[in-house]
């Protein structure tokens, strides 16, 4: 099954409060111009890495082709054109179609994934800090714009693809358990309210996001930041005693 294996994962181990959670960073080539690689006497991983990159690239170039033109715009053809390549270069990275499409879903996954990662405070995280986490989560601007119309392409293929299904139910569970710590550790230390549980705090915050950001990409950019003010006010009414 093709998913995770899409773009180099490295393993990393964050830290919040006491409990530990495993989560990936995603290798991101330069835009570089596509070409097919030549062999060389480097070694195996030498060509792993470059195998990888074209990959990653061609992931690349699906997910922008989806974004703009829509999932039934992803042909070989238009995809050969968009990296100046024959369509037997592609078979040499991607057995078939959808294998493409699930690496174009996977490279703007972890995009949008990465970015809230990075928004956590892992030092002395309080309601304030979760604010930056939603906001990084939505399509303010025109890179996560891209990444949530892909996104959103995904969870229509999934419907009619199980196991792409099952990948995004087990994504979305991995993250709730993250975002549940964060705000467990927030309700210990008394920045969050207790009277709602952790588990609800976080299907709450993640239904609305999800909600949220489809309903921004309807809107001109200049009008989302205030759009989604609302979602902001809601968060302060979860402060505790101690925020």
């Amino acid at each position: 099954m093709l998913f995770a294996i899409n773009h180099r994962l490295e393993p990393h181990t964050y830290q919040a409060s006491d409990m530990k959670y495993s989560s990936y960073s995603v290798y991101y080539p330069c835009h570089s111009h596509f070409h097919r690689p030549t062999p060389d006497n480097k070694g195996y991983q030498l060509r792993k890495v470059d195998h990888d990159i074209r990959r990653a690239e061609v992931a690349g170039a699906a997910a922008k082709l989806i974004a703009n033109k829509g999932l039934e715009a992803l042909t070989t053809r238009a995809l050969a054109k968009e990296l100046s390549c024959s369509i037997g270069v592609l078979s040499h990275y991607f057995s078939s179609k959808e294998e493409i499409v699930i690496a174009a879903f996977r490279w703007a996954d972890q995009r949008i994934d990465l970015r809230m990662q990075e928004a956590i405070a892992y030092e002395s995280p309080n309601i304030d800090s979760f604010v930056p986490v939603i906001k990084a989560g939505l399509p303010l601007d025109e890179e996560s714009d891209l990444e949530w119309r892909v996104r959103l392409n995904l969870h229509t293929f999934a419907l009619t693809h199980k196991d792409s299904l099952e990948a995004e139910r087990d994504k979305n569970n991995q993250f709730r358990e993250l975002m549940a710590v964060m705000i467990a550790n927030m309700q210990t230390s008394g920045h969050v309210r207790n009277d709602i549980s952790a588990s609800d705090i976080t299907s709450i915050a993640f239904d609305l996001v999800n909600g949220m950001a489809k309903n921004l990409l309807m809107c001109p950019f200049e009008e989302r930041e205030a759009k989604a003010e609302y979602l902001f006010r809601l968060i302060a009414v979860l402060k505790g005693p101690a925020a």
